[in-house]
């Protein structure tokens, strides 16, 4: 490595070191190609692992705890209140991190990941300039994008880092709001939503759509409603945000739903909204990259930006904003920039949301099957046919399969119920692979389980 008024030359540069970037990076070093990885921080892992999927996930299994203890009465299990004490809940998030980023760090240096710390902007297709680190210039031959999102704030509700926070933020727990107003009908806002009411907050979760979660069909998302319902404050459907104003320690935001208004009182609010591509700052324009109006790379199926040398995966892509997505075409890309003819061609990217109960899916939806005019059947099966769901106090669940009428090919798998999360693989293995019926009916499930609820679905 030449410093001082040298520039390095890389065979292949990745920026970001999030789930994108360090897949991108450790399978390119698999394949030879002697990867440095830039980042403006020093530990890997991006805003997944230190303040977004990672700390969101192990909160909300804090909050599963709470909600454990509340169902257990059901079972003849009487536990006392529960006393959180929020110094060891933030504790155990970061020896979590923590544990993850030492993991990255090690399986990085075993594999000769170079990683350099600092801030790239492009000087042009084929040169960087890294701020504040100890290589001052990159040439490369390849270079990945792997720079992620940020939280979209609200025209009339601002982010303030104190009083209005966007997701990321309010995942920091520095406190716990008597009053908490949440915006946003995606999983980011449904989750957090859930974590502050078992935190103890009177929760108030406000969106402008008529059901939380728009992107899932409406019988996966009842069953969640009903219980955010008995757990928040207010659910507020086909609401908007009119207006704010700091009042002290306090915001004042005026709800209106209809023809109706209402101003309330806040000890803080969380937006979210959605993402923003981060390539404002990148010096992208001295290339030939195109990004379109919220900021997200063009690319194609091969992970191709519009300039030659240069990629992109993960969030800076355009959604779904999905961990599991920016991993496989981080993957990709580090294939493409070897030589391999490889594609990001997926049929199914599971999405989910970690809430109680949990919602997953993969592959058609019922709605869109219905928008898009495709020819479909449903079967779905509600878990009081579950003998282990029942007995686990667990009812509240449903499996669901779309399917080609014809063919009886698996276009689609929802779930939602207690460990959604981890059957929804299989069902995305399904859609993959297009199974059909006959083949997912004659998989033999353990018994009792919620996961043989998919084959009986198929039968």
């Amino acid at each position: 490595m030449v410093v001082g008024e040298f520039t390095q030359e890389a065979n292949l540069v990745i920026l970001g070191a999030g789930p994108g970037g360090y897949s991108a990076a450790f399978r390119a070093a698999e394949l030879g190609l002697h990867p440095v990885l830039v980042d403006s921080r020093k530990d890997l892992g991006g805003i997944c692992l230190h303040a977004g999927c990672i700390p969101s996930k192990t909160l909300l299994h804090v909050a599963e705890a709470v909600y454990f203890g509340q169902r257990a009465a059901a079972l003849g299990v009487e536990y006392s209140p529960p006393r959180l004490d929020l110094d060891k809940v933030r504790a155990w998030v970061r020896q979590t991190t923590d544990r993850l980023a030492a993991g990255l760090a090690s399986r990085a240096k075993k594999l000769g990941v170079e990683i350099v710390v600092g801030r790239a902007t492009f000087d042009d297709g084929r040169n960087l300039s890294i701020h504040g680190g100890s290589v001052p210039r990159l040439k490369f031959r390849r270079a990945i994008l792997a720079v992620g999102a940020r939280a979209v704030d609200h025209p009339a509700l601002a982010f303030d880092g104190r009083l209005v926070l966007d997701p990321w933020q309010a995942l920091q727990v520095e406190r716990v709001p008597p009053r908490l107003l949440v915006v946003g009908a995606g999983a980011p806002a449904v989750e957090l939503a859930s974590i502050y009411a078992a935190l103890g907050s009177k929760v108030t979760l406000a969106f402008e759509q008529s059901q939380c979660l728009p992107a899932a069909d409406a019988d996966l998302v009842r069953p969640l409603e009903r219980q955010l319902a008995e757990r928040l404050h207010a659910l507020k459907a086909g609401c908007t945000i009119q207006e704010s104003s700091v009042v002290g320690e306090a915001v004042k935001i005026t709800l209106a739903a209809g023809d109706d208004r209402e101003s309330q009182t806040f000890d803080a609010a969380i937006v979210a909204l959605g993402q923003r591509g981060n390539t404002g700052d990148l010096g992208l324009e001295n290339t030939k990259v195109k990004i379109d109006a919220e900021g997200f790379v063009e690319i194609d199926a091969q992970m191709h930006t519009t300039e030659s040398r240069i990629m992109a995966v993960g969030d800076v892509t355009g959604p779904p904003w999905t961990a599991d997505r920016a991993l496989a075409q981080g993957r990709v890309a580090a294939e493409v920039a070897a030589g391999w003819n490889s594609a990001f061609d997926a049929r199914a990217v599971p999405r989910v949301a970690f809430t109680d109960p949990q919602i997953a899916w993969c592959g058609l939806t019922e709605a869109q099957a219905n928008s898009q005019g495709v020819a479909h059947k449903v079967a779905k099966i509600p878990w009081g046919a579950s003998g282990r769901a029942v007995g686990m106090n667990r009812a509240d669940g449903l499996t669901k399969l779309i399917y080609d009428p014809d063919t009886k090919m698996v276009l689609g798998v929802g779930i939602v119920g207690v460990g959604a999360a981890e059957m929804i693989g299989e069902g995305a293995l399904a859609v993959e692979m297009g199974v059909e019926l006959d083949d997912l009916a004659g998989t033999i499930h353990p018994h009792p389980s919620m996961c043989e609820l998919l084959s009986d679905a198929a039968r």
